[in-house]
């Protein structure tokens, strides 16, 4: 099993963040809460820890991953179509609870969110961008603490920080915006009303 750490969700101690920092910055696999759920995340240097998160979870090589964020402006890094009507979602909703599908420079498309979580942005912003998904095995529910988590994902983790419960407690929604109008792919915190409404108040 990884080597399991205690953080302070809300003061998070450098050293121990700094610890994961380094797993992460050497490839290691690491086991995290958000603020929605615990997720299961890698650098994105990486290509072949991506892919062992894809075989320890049992998860459709179909279905990507999800990108995080430290900044709003690392958005640039991914994409160069940033449309009024998205810049007025992140402006709203960033950090928060929702991921948006953008056409990609690298990709066909890319699924970025920057996390409202005060350990999850310290370690995407030491360590750079993560690859992450839910930490839970493919088709199981979601966990909102380290206790909840599989043992087969906790055994094959390199490190799993034990931040507390995750505050929101179920998964972000998911909205693509690679095309007009946008589509929620998933509903999760943030309702589509509440996303529609945003937009409609852009003026």
């Amino acid at each position: 099993m990884g080597k399991i750490i205690k953080i302070d969700s809300q003061k998070p101690e450098r050293k121990r963040i700094a610890e994961a920092i380094r797993v992460v910055r050497r490839g290691g696999l690491v086991i995290f809460p958000t603020d929605t759920v615990y997720g299961l995340g890698v650098s994105i240097r990486f290509p072949r820890a991506i892919r062992k998160i894809y075989r320890i979870k049992k998860r459709s090589g179909r279905k990507p991953l999800v990108f995080l964020i430290g900044h709003k402006k690392d958005i640039r890094k991914f994409t160069n179509r940033v449309s009024n009507e998205v810049k007025k979602l992140i402006r709203d909703f960033w950090p928060g609870p929702l991921t948006l599908i953008f056409p990609s420079k690298k990709y066909k498309t890319i699924a970025l969110r920057m996390p409202d979580h005060r350990i999850t942005l310290g370690l995407i912003r030491g360590a750079g961008p993560l690859a992450v998904t839910s930490a839970n095995l493919s088709g199981e529910k979601e966990h909102v603490t380290l206790k909840g988590v599989e043992n087969q994902l906790l055994q094959k983790a390199d490190l799993c920080i034990d931040g507390g419960k995750s505050p929101l407690g179920r998964v972000s929604t998911l909205l693509d915006v690679t095309n007009h109008p946008f589509k929620v792919v998933r509903e999760g915190c943030i309702k589509e009303r509440k996303l529609r409404e945003a937009i409609r108040d852009k003026h």
